[in-house]
């Protein structure tokens, strides 16, 4: 599967620092989320390392593996565990909820959550995910360490 990223900056070095940590957002098409100039990249990654965010509880013992995770969801997103379960997988959307949180701030608890989303997949031994949001399918990749796959493309 070739997929894409945009970054306003050069990638040099992945870490675990930022928003997603080591995740990057990628996109099956090249697109453009910022007014500044941007550098495009693209990877190859197999399907079979990609999991859907709807599949993540259908992976054996994964209630169990990712318990800490959905203690995490529970905590940030003011709900209970199988609420947390649904957010995770994408099933349900903080969107959507009466919740604790003020709006200006749910977007800030949703983007946890994607990122929270990627660190089940990586924790189920996929190298990604896959997440719907309002640009549409966004694959949420693994990229610690994997820094020489980021082929750079001219737009």
């Amino acid at each position: 599967m070739e997929l894409f990223h945009t970054s306003p900056n050069k990638i040099e070095k992945i870490t675990s620092s930022g928003r997603y940590g080591q995740f990057l957002c990628f996109s099956a098409n090249i697109y453009e989320m910022s007014a500044c100039e941007t550098v495009a990249y693209k990877i190859d990654i197999e399907d079979g390392k990609i999991i859907d965010a709807c599949d993540l509880f259908y992976v054996e013992n994964s209630a169990e593996t990712l318990a800490a995770l959905i203690n995490e969801v529970c905590e940030i997103a003011h709900v209970d565990a199988d609420t947390a379960m649904e957010l995770i997988d994408g099933s349900e959307s903080i969107w959507n909820l009466d919740v604790d949180i003020e709006n200006e701030d749910k977007a800030e608890v949703d983007w946890d959550i994607q990122h929270i989303s990627a660190k089940a997949a990586k924790l189920l031994g996929y190298r990604g995910v896959s997440v719907r949001d309002e640009q549409g399918t966004c694959y949420m990749i693994d990229m610690l360490g994997f820094e020489n796959e980021l082929q750079e493309v001219a737009e």
